[in-house]
Formats: C-alpha cells, structure tokens, sequence
C-alpha cells in the first residue's frame, strides 16, 4: 500500500496522523485539568457564586444605610446636632446588619457588621477643623477591624469609598 502513495501524499497523511494524535492528547489533558482544578465541583462553583452574590446583596445594602445614615446626620447637625441612633433618624437596619451609632458634638459614626461574612462598613460625618462645614467619609474593610478608636481616617488596612450613588 506504500508503495501506492505517490511521495507527495506521504508527507500529508504523516502530517494529519500527527495532528490526529495531537488532538487526542490535548483533549486528554484538558479533561485531566478540568478533573483537578479548583472549580471541579458543580456544588463549589454554586456556593462560591452563592456566597459572591451575598457579599454584593449586603454590600449594597450598606452602602445604601451608609448613604442614608450621612444625608440624615447632615440635615440633623444643620437643625442643632447629631442624633444619636438611627431611630432619631428614620432608619432602620436589615436583619444581615449589626449597626452601632457613635456621637460626640463634632462628629457622628455609623458602624455596620455583618452577622455572617467578613466586610464591615463605616460612615463618619464631621465638623471640619473651622467648624463650619461637614466632612464625610465612608469606609469598607475587615470586620476584624471593627470600632477601632477613630483617627481622622479608615481604619488600618480599611479603604475609603463614595456609595453608589454619590452624595
């Protein structure tokens, strides 16, 4: 049968089994990858998704009472002072959150934990060094961080934020 094949069909036909055989292997070895990878289980892939999904319901959320907690505090400092809970304000916290309302006369801080996960929030609103205006910070990191003294900033390993919908 070689000897039938003309010496321009050989190399052709070396060059597909070749490439045959190439195939074979690459689709063995991503099926092997797929086996061993990270995402290998339908159940991790939805509990990962589940999770991620929980973690932007809350964030929302927050940032929303962040928002609120801010425009309340600002229009209350404007008719005399801070209120000192979220009650005063009109607000109420969803049954995920944990919130803590602290108040002197120069600022107010709203701090939210969550009662499951590891993002916590905080909201400061406060007098600037002339007295005159309002300063206002928002800030998101670990809950393992929560209620540190205030020092004019985040918290250590805590990053500043504008809510979704800016003030």
């Amino acid at each position: 049968m070689l000897g039938m094949l003309s010496s321009q069909k050989a190399p052709s036909l070396v060059a597909a089994a070749l490439l045959a055989v190439m195939g074979l292997l690459g689709m063995h070895q991503e099926q092997a990858l797929m086996v061993s990878g990270t995402w290998s289980s339908g159940e991790d892939v939805t509990s990962r998704l589940a999770e991620r999904e929980a973690t932007l319901n809350l964030r929302s959320e927050a940032e929303a009472l962040l928002l609120s907690f801010t425009r309340a505090q600002m229009t209350r400092f404007y008719w005399g002072e801070f209120a000192s809970s979220l009650d005063e304000l009109g607000l109420t916290v969803g049954e995920p959150l944990i919130a803590h309302v602290q108040r002197s006369k120069n600022l107010t801080m709203l701090w939210l934990a969550p009662q499951h996960g590891e993002e916590a929030y905080l909201s400061i609103v406060r007098r600037d060094s002339s007295g005159t205006r309002l300063e206002r910070l928002h800030c998101r990191g670990n809950v393992s961080r929560l209620k540190q003294p205030f020092l004019g900033r985040c918290p250590d390993g805590w990053s500043a934020f504008l809510p979704l919908k800016n003030i």
